[in-house]
């Protein structure tokens, strides 16, 4: 029935001033570069984004799962898509162009598309999360830093 805490608290450490913000919903002070999650509920340390395809926040904890996740996943697209390429040139050079899409109808001409498409999807994200990373920062302070300029 007391008074909330204030929404910022400083701490000293090594000589230097840290502001911790309190959440209110998990009713703890947040650690820097934390942030709290609407759709997990959660305050998520380093807090990257919420994936709605792994289905949970991506943070502190499974960045580096999630990137490795995403770069195999742009080699395996940029190999299939290389590889189907190679295959109906291939064919084409021995039965026509053509008649290979006649004869292959659906597999190989098809994935060669699907392959063009997710490669640019898969690829674009891997190099944005590479810059990321070589910048230190998430996804979530680089869309806040965007927003300022607006």
């Amino acid at each position: 029935a007391g008074r909330p805490p204030p929404r910022i608290k400083n701490f000293q450490i090594n000589n230097q001033i840290v502001k911790l913000k309190y959440c209110y919903t998990c009713k703890i002070f947040r650690p820097p570069r934390a942030s709290h999650c609407s759709i997990c509920d959660n305050c998520v340390e380093r807090f990257d984004h919420h994936c709605p395809w792994v289905g949970n926040c991506v943070g502190k904890r499974n960045y580096r799962y999630f990137y490795l996740f995403i770069l195999s996943l742009s080699l395996l697209t940029i190999y299939i898509f290389t590889f189907n390429i190679v295959y109906v040139a291939l064919k084409s050079l021995k039965i026509g162009f053509l008649n290979t899409l006649k004869e292959t109808p659906g597999t190989y001409p098809s994935t060669v598309l699907i392959c063009f498409f997710t490669l640019w999807s898969v690829v674009g994200l891997t190099g944005f999360h590479t810059f990321l990373v070589a910048l230190n920062q998430t996804t979530n302070e680089d869309v806040s830093r965007v927003c300022l300029f607006l």
